[in-house]
């Protein structure tokens, strides 16, 4: 033996096994598993027994150009195989073995330290190669070679680990080598050179470092500099490249020692384009220099998928390249031979260029395990209306409607403003008695999913900016804002805040210039507050988020963008009515493009994104608004009962209007977007559908915004009854779009025929519906016979807001008088309000309250003075049409139908189960009375999977839902609930293993047989991916 021999085997006679590295409880399992049978090992030695895990092998096998490789190396030079004993180290489930001996050689020694092994043995005997192969179980440093076998003729040995060396073998195959290896032997692959280029790669840098300012609500900004030192392994594009390729080191397995392991080489790059410089990449090329013809496994950029990919080392700046200018530096790789898991690198550049110039020294550690880069988490951030319930029949939402699975934050709208402290819109938000309130209910939700998050929205249109102004007076009102916000969100359970003030600094909403800046401040003052009271109680920091317009003109004048990025968690822009009935433009409102014909607009969504990032907000914070209705002018979109506003109709009447009113549905390729037109050629109007849905998820996926926001869950088809898609077809299609679950995809057919039981019974009958038909003319009342007809009103008073003289509940609306599309109407305040003639608007008062005669006294009304005109006929008084559209654009974030108080039931939670989605926890139904079982206190029964994701109703949901039908509707007779079989109690509870199912593996691999390794009754669990094995602790 020479003396490096000497020295190899010196060295590695002092290794330790790997595991008895790791602490007293693995070492004692290590050792354990060793003498164990796969089918015999729990799921915890299962998984500590790392390479016995099917799907490291799977995900070796599938790596084509790794295996394609080899077995071309091999197969295609019989003449260096045949009549050879080879000495395969590390042989797994034994497939460069099965190559081997199929190319002719007398024996093949395959040696595997795992319990891999013993599924290697029947795939041997499987394929009738028991003969030529030998396994041995074990280290090579430990084994003996079969008897009679003192050298061997070739080496096989993937030797070639993540940066060249991240778990590597290298030292077992140089001990192999000097030991076994016959002095004219060969080794597969003898040679191996570690190459590095820099790269442009701004973008997912600031993801990387970024995404750490904020962790579920914690500042975790401190571990940057750290997380800049981890490399990440990551397949690079070949396009982000800026250098060219410069070759750091080579290694030679015929001639390297053990001393030669490691990295420690100057490198010099020159800039191949002017471009920016973020990080270095290196990757290596292994070579089979004993084939006849040049055999490689190359795993640069562009060459193909391996599953080794590429390094990534980012560094804190960034260089400013042109073309042909240099970087050099020093690059140094220190192995532990003792772990080969822990790698330690120094890269030690300078750079002098034409623009700036660069000095900069990084460490960086690859430890235990390997950062991959992981798919962007998108966010769907989904409004809930607390009016909503106000709506007749099918279109009324509770919070027992939510599905907890569907969104990953859930904001609650609204609530008021009263002494610059939050104070709830709605009687129904706080708890009445013994009855929960909807801010109880809401939240309740987060029990089944653990993951989601709420937040309250303050603001609204209806608000304005009237109670900004106190808030921002000083800085002293705004940290009492602040702090009485943190214990109103903590009391309520809520987890942030979500900021709806239209718009500061905007005049035309009354607010002076000087709200842009005092906006900051406050988002400022808050942010500071959440900060200090998360650090102080050990809580998540609250999120702030903010509803921004997404129109230029207000843009300009209300926000301070760069200033406003580092305080707030997201941006949710109103990307939606940038048109309406309020304006002349019958432009879709929520166009991903302009029109071919406005070339200076900016009022579609592709615009306002860009304008933002341009002003300095990161994709990563947008998150783009998205409406699950339509808007139109009022001809064109005709009152359906539900949401009670012409011009203005939810997802499912848009159904409704289509199939029951004959409407006809069109799409516009250039806006990408939906339009419906009446038959008789009526003004179009926008609308959304599944198809739309599919085009905004895919322009946030191709952007790499944040997510989605969703204004609103209740006016999507929320419980699947008028489009015949499902529930919440709109919303479900942005998740399947986002999340990658094509299959989930709801139709985009909507019903063939008119749901016509349902229609009839949620849709609200007007007066001309229900007045039976006689010989006698109705009885005129008196209103009838002295108040102005609305076209004697507007003829004479024009455009505007009239108060009803004969009604303080009322009001005349005037638009476009004497135009073609002009609008005259008679419209009713909500349920408890009356309509200010000073402010020209309905103002919530309360039914208590509401005294005509002292609210309109002394005012003088003009409409007294408008006659009725003797020969127009009689108008449908008691159309309860309720448009609060606003005279200038506005968004939908105010259409209160009705305000008032509500009386609660019983209430019974729907689960969810997460069979497909991982942001729901798995948890069984919840079934409560508020009195006797408290929200917190709520006791798990029943557990039913169902075939829709994350969509399961119970008896006792069912129950529910009669009762609440059969109080709104006493006609319809009670039916029994269907039967359920719970999955649970058939099958019996079993014990889960640490993964999930195994997936069978193919009978054939690459032409050998595979069959006796699975075998089910063994194993039900899923092997981890190479992710979840390198996070093994040692």
């Amino acid at each position: 033996m020479n003396k490096s021999s000497e020295e190899s085997t010196k060295k590695v006679a002092s290794f330790e096994p790997r595991e008895q590295i790791m602490d007293t409880q693995m070492k004692t399992s290590s050792s354990y598993i060793d003498k164990m049978a796969p089918e015999d090992m729990t799921s915890k030695e299962y998984y500590l027994d790392s390479t016995a895990h099917f799907a490291v092998h799977e995900e070796l096998l599938k790596d084509e150009i790794r295996t394609k490789t080899f077995r071309n190396a091999i197969i295609n030079n019989r003449h260096l195989f045949k009549d050879k004993v080879v000495l395969n180290i590390g042989c797994g489930i034994g497939i460069f073995s099965l190559f081997a001996a199929k190319a002719g050689a007398k024996m093949v020694i395959a040696v595997e330290k795992s319990n891999v092994i013993e599924y290697t043995k029947k795939i041997v005997r499987a394929n009738r190669y028991d003969k030529v192969i030998k396994l041995i179980k074990g280290k090579i440093e430990e084994i003996e070679l079969p008897e009679g076998i003192q050298q061997v003729d070739i080496i096989i040995a993937e030797w070639l680990g993540y940066s060249l060396f991240y778990d590597s073998i290298i030292q077992s195959v140089i001990y192999a080598r000097d030991k076994y290896l016959k002095p004219d032997g060969i080794i597969f692959p003898d040679r191996a050179t570690m190459y590095m280029v820099g790269i442009e790669d701004r973008e997912y840098k600031e993801d990387k470092v970024e995404w750490w300012s904020s962790v579920y609500g914690y500042n975790m900004g401190c571990l940057k500099n750290y997380v800049m030192r981890e490399p990440l392994v990551d397949t690079v594009d070949k396009r982000q490249i800026c250098t060219d390729h410069f070759p750091i080191k080579t290694f030679d397995l015929k001639t390297m020692t053990i001393n030669d392991i490691g990295i420690d080489a100057k490198f010099r790059l020159r800039a191949s384009r002017d471009d920016y410089l973020h990080a270095f990449v290196t990757y290596f090329v292994a070579e089979f220099t004993a084939c006849t013809q040049r055999t490689v496994i190359n795993t640069a950029p562009g060459a193909g998928y391996t599953h080794w990919k590429q390094t990534v080392f980012y560094f804190p700046d960034y260089a400013t390249l042109k073309q042909d200018e240099i970087v050099e530096g020093t690059f140094s790789c220190k192995v532990n031979l003792e772990n080969t898991k822990k790698l330690n690198f120094d890269i030690d550049f300078q750079f002098n260029g034409q623009i700036a110039s660069l000095h900069s020294k990084n460490q960086y550690f690859m430890k235990v395990s390997i950062i991959f880069a992981v798919e962007q988490k998108f966010k769907i951030v989904c409004y809930f209306t607390n009016w909503a319930m106000k709506r007749p029949g099918g279109g009324s939402m509770t919070p027992e409607d939510i599905d907890p699975c569907l969104c990953t934050h859930v904001i609650y709208a609204f609530s008021e403003m009263d002494n610059n402290q939050l104070t709830p819109m709605e009687k129904h938000d706080l708890k009445d008695g013994s009855q929960p309130g909807f801010f109880e209910r809401f939240n309740a939700w987060k029990s089944v999913n653990k993951n989601l998050r709420t937040l309250l929205a303050v603001g609204g249109w209806d608000m304005g900016m009237k109670d900004f102004a106190g808030i921002v007076k000083s800085e002293k009102t705004m940290k009492k804002f602040a702090e009485s916000t943190v214990k109103y969100l903590r009391k309520h359970k809520f987890d942030g805040l979500d900021l709806d003030f239209e718009y500061p600094g905007v005049d035309w909403r009354d607010s002076p210039r000087e709200d842009k800046q005092k906006f900051t401040k406050m988002c400022e003052v808050l942010y500071a507050t959440f900060e200090k009271e998360a650090e102080t109680s050990g809580n998540e920091r609250l999120l702030l988020t903010a509803a921004v317009s997404a129109a230029k003109v207000n843009i300009d004048k209300a926000y301070e963008v760069d200033k406003l990025v580092p305080v707030m968690d997201w941006f949710n822009l109103m990307t939606y009515d940038f048109h309406g009935a309020w304006d002349q433009n019958r432009a879709h409102h929520s166009s991903l493009n302009s029109k071919d014909n406005e070339k200076d607009d900016t009022m579609y969504i592709d615009f306002a994104v860009k304008y933002y990032q341009k002003l300095g907000m990161p994709p990563s914070k947008i998150m783009l608004g998205i409406g699950t209705y339509g808007r139109g002018d009022t001809s064109a979109m005709p009152y359906t009962g539900f949401k009670g506003e012409s011009g203005f109709v939810a997802y499912y009447e848009s159904c409704i209007q289509i199939v029951c009113e004959k409407m006809k549905e069109t799409w516009d390729a250039k806006q990408l977007v939906p339009y419906i037109a009446g038959p008789y050629n009526q003004p179009k109007a926008g609308v959304e559908n599944v198809r739309s849905m599919k085009y905004k998820a895919n322009y946030i996926k191709q952007n790499n915004l944040g997510g989605a926001m969703i204004w609103t869950l209740d006016m999507d088809d929320f419980r699947g009854q008028f489009c015949c898609q499902g529930k919440f077809p709109l919303i479900k299609t942005i998740k399947a779009v986002l999340h990658g679950q094509v299959k989930l995809l709801p139709k985009e057919k909507i019903c063939s025929s008119c749901p016509t039981k349902e229609y009839k019974d949620f849709k609200p009958q007007t007066q001309s519906q229900t007045t039976e038909k006689t010989t006698k003319k109705p009885k005129k009342s008196k209103r009838d016979a002295d108040t102005p007809t609305p076209e004697d009103v507007c003829e004479e008073l024009k455009d505007g807001q009239w108060p009803d003289p004969s009604d303080c509940k009322s009001y005349f609306l005037c638009r476009g008088v004497g135009s073609q599309w002009g609008e005259q109407k008679r419209e009713v305040c909500y349920t408890g309000a009356y309509f200010d003639p000073n402010e020209k608007t309905c103002k919530w008062i309360g039914l208590d309250k509401l005294n005509c005669e002292e609210l309109v006294e002394g005012y003088e009304n003009p409409v007294a003075g408008v006659t009725r005109s003797s020969n127009k006929g009689d108008d449908d008084d008691d159309d309860t049409d309720d448009d609060d559209s606003p005279s200038d654009a506005g968004p939908t974030k105010s259409k209160k139908e009705s305000k008032g108080s509500s009386s609660s039931k019983s209430i019974s939670i729907l689960s969810r189960t997460t069979s497909e989605f991982e942001t729901c926890t798995q948890e069984k139904a919840v079934e409560f009375d508020p009195v006797q079982d408290p929200v917190n206190e709520s006791r798990r029964i029943h557990e039913q999977i169902s075939q829709e994701y994350c969509l399961v109703d119970y008896p006792s949901a069912y129950r529910y839902q009669q009762q609440r039908r059969l109080h709104e509707h006493p006609s319809i007779s009670e039916q029994s609930p269907p039967s359920y079989n719970n999955t649970i109690e058939q099958t019996g509870r079993q014990q889960l293993p640490l993964f999930s199912s195994i997936r069978t593996i193919p009978s054939t691999t690459y032409g050998y047989q595979n069959s006796p390794v699975v075998n089910p009754s063994i194993y039900t669990a899923k092997p981890p991916t190479y992710a979840e094995i390198f996070l093994t602790s040692n």
